[in-house]
């Protein structure tokens, strides 16, 4: 006798669609538990990093002010480097100095001075000097506006002596003449006295100091 299914098939498939639902929720869920610990672990790395991340922001901050306060802090020792040697080139600082060794590498015991006369110029330049300046020429800056101002220095130098003869004359000038630090040297005049009066030559000359780092 064949075996007869009692159980209608409207019932199996509502069975088996229960059971699929069954596991589709189970799965959903654990996707859900999964996802919300991913969440709060999310949540928990965020409030772990956000300080971070404002630390860094503000640190960030900060070392964009100091670089910017040590542009400025530079910024200002060159200018005021260079306004110190400006100053130093209108006070004339050196060149008394340099003007006694410059003497006392010329000068023998057959010359000898009358007068010597140093004279300093400065002119203010009206407009803006050529870069770079020119020998002779200094420049400042205003440390609130950077304003520049220029001068044209000059150090001049007269000489009045006497030398033994004409030759020993000729032999001062020319090592005046051979001294890097002097230009222009120039023979201005001179004169010999009669032989019962010694016979020694009188002469007069000029010459210009030249400034450190400049060249004649």
């Amino acid at each position: 006798m064949a075996d007869i299914d009692m159980i209608p098939r409207s019932y199996r498939e509502g069975l088996r669609v229960r059971r699929t639902l069954t596991v589709y929720g189970a799965a959903l869920a654990l996707l859900l538990v999964a996802g919300g610990s991913a969440s709060a672990l999310l949540r928990w790395r965020l409030s772990l990093e956000t300080p971070r991340l404002e630390q860094g922001r503000t640190a960030s901050l900060q070392i964009g002010a100091m670089r910017t306060q040590l542009t400025n802090a530079q910024a200002r020792k060159d200018l005021l480097a260079e306004n110190v040697g400006a100053l130093d080139s209108l006070r004339g600082a050196g060149d008394v100095a340099a003007l006694a060794t410059i003497l006392n590498g010329t000068l023998n015991d057959k010359v000898w001075f009358e007068r010597l006369r140093f004279g300093r110029t400065r002119e203010l330049l009206q407009a803006a000097p050529p870069a770079p300046l020119p020998p002779g020429t200094v420049q400042a800056r205003a440390p609130q506006t950077g304003a520049v101002q220029a001068w044209r220095l000059g150090s001049q130098i007269e000489i009045a002596g006497q030398a033994e003869s004409n030759g020993a004359m000729t032999a001062f000038l020319a090592a005046l003449a051979a001294d890097p630090h002097l230009a222009n040297v120039r023979f201005l005049n001179s004169s010999t006295a009669a032989p019962e009066d010694g016979g020694a030559v009188s002469f007069s000359a000029a010459a210009t100091l030249v400034k450190r780092g400049a060249t004649p």
